[in-house]
């Protein structure tokens, strides 16, 4: 591997993503977390802070998803956020004080991380990945606990999780199709993108991403809402998309498919691009997680599979972790956990050249994190003026961690702080000291360990996805759907390799050739998805 793939994607660090949304998830974060933090002061029970922070911090993840998926996706990230805390919390009551309590924590945390983030990759549950899995375990594996503290703390974690979802499904009666709104209007930007430079294939592959996205959205509405003269209006855009993307598009011109875009953003009517005819138009039978799930699995046992990315993916966060964690134990930093918790944040990229931006916005976020953190810490405010600054550095944490990651962290990072300042009190200079070196400490290692073990699991995964467009492209007929399935994957698989391996090795010229036919396909063929038999 060459010093340019570390250099590859370096601008990102800078680059600052407006699409949101941000005001909702963050309110729900807020509430998710300054009620139950109002119970533990009023009730004095701030021994019980940090399961209920991570309880109520499970309300952070699929802040993008439909609520159809959104509740289910809650309430696997709840379940396993109760079982991070009782791994932790387990460690600190009959490990804690032994000479190899700190091994244990940091394996612990070291695997938790690794695994939680293989599996939110698998099944595409976004950001912040297994990060906040990892943070669970560690911090919690060196609270002060006694065996009688157990049922409590599972007790508290159990009840904020379950808070934090009713919190973000409630929400639904509020925000509507949402969701699917900012779904559909960014199919139809990208499609406007691509009516205006056709001959750009990486234009007209993010096009067909964000109408396969955007096809999924309008799938995954509650009975409520589907079939709704706003629902059907979705879908009849959608479909406008994909038939605007073909070679026999009608007439229309790439700034109304953009004003098209403005209005389903802002909840108005959107004008028909293009008529259905005679045949209706409706969404289509939403995807199971399940099947995803049972892939990764069979990878897990047939390692030789294309879904074999993900076994070394899940070893580089493990070593990178343990190695982190262990390190800052030897160099005498505090909270080792922390270097090891900050090797799992910079590898939720998941290549090596998409993690250099994100140590880059870890360690800058960080700095000026910690300086909040003692700042607030120094001043020696009374409890409750604590928890309400933790409230709105989440708050704030959760309107601009999407925006930009290092922005994200210049909150997220005094919240940790204070997390820990309220469990163990300690000297604000020196627990900020220890959240530097172990940030910086674990996100270098988390690069030099992707630099040095680069794995040929990312290639043979463009290989496989490459032979799978060729068939598909091949066959008569050809199956649209499945053909642009594989196409995603490709460019997934490609842009991910790209970050691993030398220039050389990738079929650069051979994924062109075989994108260029695959969509000259599609592009020929009618639109049949959301489009009902003739009467």
């Amino acid at each position: 591997m060459t010093g340019t793939v570390l250099t590859r994607n370096l601008r990102d660090t800078l680059r600052l993503r407006r699409n949101g949304p941000f005001l909702w998830p963050a309110a729900r974060a807020l509430l998710a977390l300054a009620v139950p933090l109002s119970v533990l002061l009023f009730t004095d029970r701030l021994d019980l802070l940090p399961g209920a922070v991570f309880g109520a911090l499970s309300s952070v993840y699929g802040r993008t998803e439909p609520y159809y998926r959104h509740a289910r996706t809650l309430g696997a990230v709840a379940l396993g956020m109760v079982l991070a805390v009782i791994v932790g919390d387990v460690i600190a009551v009959f490990a804690g004080g032994t000479p190899w309590h700190e091994a244990v924590a940091l394996t612990a945390t070291a695997l938790i991380g690794a695994l939680a983030t293989v599996l939110c990759a698998a099944v595409k549950v976004g950001p912040p990945g297994g990060l906040i899995f990892a943070f669970a375990v560690g911090a919690c594996a060196h609270l002060p606990l006694v065996a009688a503290d157990l049922g409590p703390h599972f007790a508290t974690v159990a009840l904020c999780a379950a808070f934090a979802w009713v919190v973000n499904v409630a929400g639904a009666a509020v925000i509507g199709m949402a969701p699917q709104r900012h779904a559909v209007a960014a199919a139809l930007d990208a499609t406007a993108a691509a009516l205006a430079e056709r001959s750009d294939l990486a234009v007209r592959h993010r096009a067909a991403v964000a109408v396969e996205s955007a096809w999924h959205s309008v799938a995954l509405v509650g009975h409520r809402h589907r079939d709704s003269s706003a629902h059907r209006s979705l879908v009849r855009a959608v479909h406008a998309s994909e038939v605007l993307l073909g070679p026999d598009a009608p007439e229309v011109t790439a700034d109304d498919v953009r004003a098209a875009a403005t209005a389903i953003r802002a909840g108005e009517p959107a004008p028909d691009l293009h008529p259905a005819g005679s045949a209706e138009v409706f969404a289509p039978i939403p995807a199971s997680r399940w099947r995803i799930i049972r892939g990764v699995l069979r990878a897990a046992v047939r390692p030789r599979r294309a879904g074999s990315w993900l076994l070394p993916y899940a070893v580089r966060i493990f070593v990178a972790a343990l190695l982190a964690g262990v390190a800052a134990d030897l160099l005498g930093i505090g909270h080792a956990y922390w270097a090891a918790v900050s090797a799992v944040s910079v590898l939720q990229a998941t290549s090596t050249a998409t993690s250099v931006p994100r140590m880059l916005q870890r360690v800058s976020g960080t700095v000026l994190g910690v300086l909040i953190g003692a700042a607030v810490l120094s001043a020696h405010p009374a409890v409750w003026v604590l928890l309400v600054v933790l409230v709105l550095l989440q708050w704030g944490a959760e309107m601009t961690v999407t925006i930009n990651y290092g922005i994200g962290l210049l909150f997220a990072t005094p919240v940790a702080l204070l997390v820990s300042a309220l469990g163990a009190p300690a000297d604000p200079g020196v627990l900020a000291s220890n959240r530097f070196w172990a940030t910086l400490l674990g996100a270098a290692m988390a690069v030099a360990i992707s630099w040095l073990l680069p794995n040929r699991a990312w290639l043979s995964r463009v290989h496989t996805a490459l032979a799978r467009v060729r068939t598909l492209s091949a066959a008569e007929p050809i199956h649209p759907p499945a053909l642009r399935g594989a196409l995603i994957e490709l460019h997934e698989a490609y842009e991910l390799a790209a970050g691993e391996i030398r220039p050389a090795l990738l079929p650069t010229e051979s994924l062109l050739t075989a994108s260029h036919e695959a969509y000259a396909q599609l592009d020929a063929a009618a639109p049949h998805r959301g489009l009902a038999p003739e009467r």
